[in-house]
C-alpha cells in the first residue's frame, strides 16, 4: 500500500475555521440524505468493515490495571 499524503492549510483564522465546520456539517447531512440509506445497507451488510484495519481495532485489554 502507498501513503497518500493530503496537504491542507491548518492555520485559519477564527472565522475561517468556522465557515470550514460549518460546510462539513452541511456537507455531512446532505451526504446522509442523499445515502444514508445505502450506507445502512452496507454496514448492515458488512462490506464497509472490510476497509477497517483489524489491528487498529482489536486491542488487548488483558492487563491488570492497580487503582
Amino acid at each position: 500500500m502507498t501513503m497518500k499524503i493530503t496537504r491542507l492549510t491548518t492555520h485559519w483564522d477564527p472565522d475561517e475555521a468556522h465557515t470550514i465546520i460549518e460546510f462539513l456539517d452541511r456537507l455531512r447531512d446532505e451526504l446522509w440524505e442523499t445515502y444514508g440509506d445505502d450506507i445502512l445497507v452496507l454496514l448492515r451488510d458488512g462490506t464497509l468493515s472490510r476497509s477497517i484495519d483489524e489491528h487498529q481495532t482489536q486491542l488487548p485489554f488483558d492487563d491488570d490495571v492497580q487503582f
